[in-house]
């Protein structure tokens, strides 16, 4: 899950990782135009963006709350816990589609090396090679996948090369833009995405506030694109106990939060509305 503005005086939302995939989709679904690709094969890419995070559902039903009382989210939690997860979403990924689970596996093998790195630095060797081994496992699988889709015409232009990096790199870039939205991280940030010509190139999403941003170059469709995930919210964040947290969860309302997109010359306003 993901604690958005945690902080603030009416309490923070408290957003799933489904509907935060919900968002990368629906950003995935507008990405590209005459200067920046396009998703292909569409549906395998995008059903590889809505289900790359389909293995925590059941987690976020009951997070649980960690030794300071706080509910547990993906960057607080138990390496093993956290693979194992990894893990079925790779493989619920594959039972819609075998080219979008190599993008979900190849996404998380492209995270599990930077976690790797982080496990090694604070001294938890034990944690570090659980990572190794889930990232041997990881190109296990995306070699199998791939070698049974060199044989089939709709795959083969997208498996290797530019087209195969593109896909690649817009996973990472809309889930990158969700993570930062969801979890209100820093306000202006960068992502990579690959031109129409073969060059990758970097977007800067700048924050103007009321959940508006001005992304420079544009990658999307149109002036202005509209996002939105649904969470509960809060009026605290710490608890007693797993039970505490689960009644918290029970009662708190849900809400539908909007994100607008849109070139720096464009307007907009934007809304956040209670949902019955």
């Amino acid at each position: 899950m993901f604690l958005h503005r945690e902080h603030d005086p009416s309490g923070a939302l408290l957003i799933p990782q489904s509907s935060h995939a919900w968002l990368a989709w629906q950003l995935s679904s507008h990405w590209g135009n005459r200067r920046f690709v396009r998703p292909a094969p569409r549906a395998e890419v995008l059903a590889a963006v809505l289900l790359h995070d389909s293995g925590w559902t059941e987690f976020d039903t009951d997070p649980g709350v960690d030794s300071s009382g706080r509910p547990v989210t993906f960057d607080r939690m138990e390496v093993t816990e956290h693979l194992a997860i990894w893990r079925r979403c790779v493989g619920r990924t594959s039972s819609y589609s075998r080219y979008a689970a190599i993008l979900v596996a190849t996404h998380f093998a492209g995270l599990v090396e930077r976690k790797t790195q982080h496990l090694l630095a604070r001294g938890d060797t034990a944690g570090a090679r659980a990572s190794q081994a889930f990232r041997a496992e990881m190109e296990r699988l995306q070699a199998g996948w791939r070698e049974s889709l060199t044989v089939d015409a709709r795959y083969q232009p997208y498996l290797e090369g530019p087209a195969w990096q593109a896909n690649c790199t817009l996973l990472e870039g809309c889930d990158r833009v969700s993570v930062y939205l969801c979890a209100s991280l820093e306000k202006t940030f960068r992502v990579l995405a690959q031109s129409s010509s073969g060059e990758v190139e970097e977007v800067e999403f700048d924050g103007t506030g009321d959940c508006v941003w001005q992304v420079r170059p544009w990658p999307l469709e149109g002036d202005r694109v509209r996002l939105h995930c649904e969470g509960r919210r809060l009026a605290k964040t710490t608890f007693g106990s797993d039970d505490e947290l689960r009644e918290a969860l029970i009662r708190a309302p849900a809400e539908r939060l909007t994100f607008t997109l849109q070139r720096p010359s464009a307007r907009s306003t934007v809304s956040l509305s209670l949902i019955h």
